[in-house]
C-alpha cells in the first residue's frame, strides 16, 4: 500500500512540475521557482511520513 501512494504522489509530482516549467518557458520565473519548492515539499513530506514517520492512528 506504502507504494501505491508513492506512485500518486510521484504522479502530481510530475503534474507540478510541467506547470512550474510553463511558467518557466512564459518568463514567469518566480511562479516557477515557487511551484518547484511547493511540489519537492509536497513529495518529500508525505514520502518522509510513510517510510520514517514515528507515528499511530
Amino acid at each position: 500500500m506504502k507504494y501505491i501512494i508513492v506512485v500518486l504522489l510521484f504522479a502530481v509530482l510530475i503534474y507540478q512540475l510541467s506547470f512550474a516549467r510553463y511558467n518557466w518557458a512564459k518568463k514567469n520565473r518566480l511562479a516557477a521557482i515557487g511551484s518547484i519548492i511547493i511540489g519537492l515539499l509536497a513529495f518529500m513530506l508525505p514520502l518522509y511520513l510513510i517510510f520514517w514517520g514515528k507515528y499511530e492512528i
